[in-house]
């Protein structure tokens, strides 16, 4: 499917896996329910983590760093 959240762009099978939401059903449904409902998806930096997937700030970078 599609492998990456479609808000932060984490890929969703590496690590690191604390709290956050890797089913791809799942974020697919939240974020059509965001796009589909006109919500503002907040930015990653105001909220210091995905609202779609749940993913840190420290989170992202570490999957970052270890590419």
């Amino acid at each position: 499917m599609i492998g990456r959240c479609p808000n932060c762009g984490i890929e969703l099978d590496k690590s690191p896996f604390t709290n956050r939401e890797t089913n791809e059903v799942m974020i697919v449904m939240k974020y059509r329910k965001k796009l589909d409902s006109n919500e503002e998806i907040k930015s990653l930096e105001e909220l210091g983590y995905c609202e779609i997937c749940n993913a840190t700030l420290k989170e992202i970078k570490e999957q970052d760093n270890s590419k």
